[in-house]
């Protein structure tokens, strides 16, 4: 569905092939768009706990786009505390 995915690139723009993307001309709170992505989709869930996984193992990720920063958040927080199965 996401073609290559690179867990070391992380493009947030809309439209983006990424798992953190939301479609092209999405507009709207981007954390509970991810909210309902990991509810609902499972190769989103795997992709964001494998890039929160590196994060948490100090691993460099690069964050691009618009939600970057936001989209850091919710793949830190995957892991924080030991816990990977809900979103921030």
């Amino acid at each position: 569905m996401y073609g290559l995915i690179n867990f070391r690139v992380i493009n947030t723009d809309p439209g983006a092939n990424t798992a953190f993307a939301p479609p092209k001309d999405w507009q709207g709170d981007y954390r509970q768009y991810m909210r309902d992505r990991w509810k609902h989709d499972p190769g989103v869930r795997q992709h964001v706990a494998v890039v929160g996984r590196l994060l948490v193992i100090g691993e460099q990720v690069e964050f691009r786009g618009c939600f970057a920063d936001e989209a850091r958040r919710i793949a830190e927080a995957v892991w924080k505390g030991g816990r990977h199965d809900n979103v921030a």
